[in-house]
């Protein structure tokens, strides 16, 4: 379930964001040969039971492919055995398209969406800002007097902006397991929130630095969960769309044969 490269725009962050990727909760490692203790760099994880119902609909996504591959194969049989056998197949395809397993069991985790300021209103922005200033003062990014005058604000309309999310998205979950299966994994995993992989050249870093075009934490955060909603989504469509197919599919056959 690696999610693709991170390229979503976030706050008029584009393009640059392909050169940063998060990290996982790091862990402190044993002495090196400079007797430095140092953070192992890791990818954002979460434990697996978190994992699992994804990987249900991958499972049921492979059982699917492989019985619709069975059938092509079996297409116009010529004896009574073919034929079984395409029966079997077909039946098996409908019972999987139109009644799907369930991909969440009820010992499995949920769904977590924590409020990102963890306290009351304006008192979580002002945190927030607070936050966001010190990042940029340890990536050495000057924004003005006036961009903070009004930070907070911005904070207070994002903040309204995320509960309204979530409620759409709790509605969505409720109509598809595919989806809440999926959003169980990614709202859980562990990200470091105050550090992220640069792989760009150091030019290309304090030519973005000048700019004041080089990425916070929680924006590269923020385009990996982004990209990983995308492929949800892609998964989610592309579904529902072979359901949609399969019951036109026996609609034609059925008037074929009568």
């Amino acid at each position: 379930l690696r999610p693709p490269s991170s390229t979503a725009v976030v706050d008029g962050v584009s393009s640059d964001l392909y050169l940063a990727q998060p990290m996982g909760v790091a862990r402190r490692t044993t002495l090196g040969e400079d007797g430095i203790n140092g953070d192992e760099v890791v990818r954002p994880s979460a434990p697996l039971e978190f994992l699992l119902p994804a990987a249900r609909v991958g499972l049921y996504i492979y059982q699917t492919l492989a019985i619709a591959e069975e059938i092509g194969r079996l297409k116009s049989p010529k004896d009574y055995n073919a034929r079984v056998q395409l029966e079997k197949a077909i039946n098996q395809l409908d019972n999987l398209l139109l009644s799907p397993p369930s991909f969440i069991k009820t010992n499995d985790p949920t769904v977590t969406r924590k409020d990102p300021y963890n306290l009351p209103p304006v008192v979580g922005e002002i945190a927030k800002q607070q936050q966001k200033q010190r990042e940029r003062r340890q990536n050495s990014v000057e924004v003005g007097i006036t961009p903070q005058f009004f930070e907070v604000g911005t904070l207070m309309q994002e903040r309204i902006t995320w509960n309204r999310l979530v409620k759409v998205e709790n509605a969505r979950e409720s109509t598809s397991e595919v989806r809440r299966a999926f959003n169980i994994y990614t709202t859980n995993l562990n990200f470091n929130p105050t550090k992220y992989i640069y792989s760009g050249s150091k030019e290309e870093k304090r030519s973005m630095i000048l700019n004041d075009k080089l990425p916070t934490a929680v924006e590269v955060i923020r385009s990996d969960l982004d990209a990983r909603d995308l492929y949800r989504n892609v998964v989610q469509t592309k579904l529902e769309d072979a359901q949609a197919e399969w019951v036109y599919q026996k609609k034609v056959m059925e008037e074929g044969e009568g």
